[in-house]
C-alpha cells in the first residue's frame, strides 16, 4: 500500500514510477528462466496424490440396485406372498400393490419401508473349489407399507430397480448415501505393491464378461479388512511369466460393505477386467 511522501522526496518518487508500475503487472510463468525454475520447484513440492475434489461415486441406483454378497443362507423376516393384480401379471413394478406376510404383531406400521431381496448363486472363494465366500442377493425394489393388519400388510412398490416377484424376501430398508470421494493418481505397472490389503473380484452383477467402466462387481473384502464405502482399489493381473510384474487394469470404488464382502463399481478401465482379477486397496 502506497503512503503520501514528503514534498522533499516527490522528485524521487516520480522518477521511480515506471519501475513501480512494472512491478505491479501480473506475473506469469513465462516471464523467463527464473519463472520456469520456480514452476519446476513447485511441481516437486506439490502432492502428487489427489487429482480431484470430492465427487459422488455413481448415482442412487448404483447403491440401491446393486444387491450384495451375503451369507450363503440368510434368514429374512418376511416375504412378498401375493399382489393386487396377481391374476393378471407375474411381475410387479413401481406403483404396484403387493402383500407381505408380516403385520402388526411383528411391529409393522403404516409408512415403514422394506427392501425386497432375491437370493441368487453361491460364490466360491477365488482359487478354491471347496470354500465359499457367500451368496449373491439381488435387491429388486423398495416397499412402503400402506396399512398393516395383524398378520399381513399391504405395501406399494415405491422404488423399482427391476421387476418384483411373488416369493421375494424383504428386509427393513436402511438409507445408504452415495459415497463422496477424492480421486487419486492411477497406479502404473512400475509401482510396487503398497502393502495394503489384497483381494479379488469374485463375481459381477449379471454375470457380464468382461467387466467395463460402470460395471458393478463383488469383492471378497469387507468391514473386517478395514474396507469402507468410498475406498478405491487398484485392479491388476499378475504376469504369468515375468515375476513380480503387474498389469494394471483399472480402478474400482467401493459402494457398500458387509462384514466379509463389498460391492464396488469399476470407475476406470485401461484393459479388460474379469472375475478373478486382483484388487489392492489404495
Amino acid at each position: 500500500m502506497r503512503h503520501p511522501l514528503a514534498a522533499l522526496t516527490a522528485g524521487i518518487l516520480l522518477a521511480a514510477t515506471p519501475a513501480l508500475q512494472a512491478s505491479d503487472e501480473p506475473r506469469t510463468l513465462s516471464q523467463g528462466p527464473a519463472a520456469a525454475n520456480s514452476e519446476s520447484r513447485l511441481e516437486t513440492v506439490r502432492s502428487p496424490q489427489v487429482v480431484s475434489g470430492p465427487k459422488a461415486i455413481g448415482v442412487e441406483a448404483d447403491v440401491y440396485c446393486s444387491g450384495y454378497l451375503g451369507e450363503p443362507a440368510e434368514v429374512f423376516p418376511g416375504a412378498v406372498v401375493s399382489a393386487e393384480k396377481e391374476r393378471n401379471q407375474s411381475f410387479f413394478m413401481e406403483g404396484d400393490i403387493v402383500y407381505i406376510d408380516i403385520g402388526e404383531r411383528d411391529g409393522v406400521k403404516a409408512g415403514m419401508e422394506f427392501t425386497t431381496v432375491r437370493p441368487q448363486n453361491i460364490v466360491p472363494k477365488w482359487g478354491s473349489e471347496i470354500e465359499v465366500v457367500g451368496r449373491i442377493y439381488l435387491t429388486p425394489s423398495r416397499l412402503r407399507v400402506i396399512c398393516a393388519q395383524e398378520r399381513s400388510s399391504i405395501a406399494e412398490i415405491s422404488y423399482g430397480c427391476f421387476d418384483t416377484q411373488i416369493g421375494d424376501f424383504i428386509l427393513p430398508f436402511e438409507p445408504v448415501p452415495v459415497p463422496l470421494v477424492r480421486r487419486t493418481q492411477v497406479a502404473t505397472s512400475c509401482d510396487t505393491p503398497n502393502g495394503k490389503v489384497i483381494g479379488h473380484i469374485v463375481e459381477n452383477r449379471g454375470a457380464v464378461t468382461p467387466d467395463g467402466t460402470d460395471s458393478v462387481v463383488y469383492l471378497d473384502l469387507g468391514d473386517a479388512d478395514g474396507v469402507n464405502p468410498g475406498d478405491f482399489f487398484t485392479v491388476y493381473r499378475p504376469s504369468v511369466r515375468a515375476q513380480g510384474v503387474r498389469t494394471i487394469l483399472g480402478e474400482a470404488a467401493v459402494l457398500t460393505t458387509r462384514a466379509q464382502t463389498s460391492v464396488a463399481i469399476i470407475t476406470l478401465m485401461t484393459d479388460t477386467i474379469y472375475v478373478g482379477d486382483t484388487v489392492e486397496l489404495k
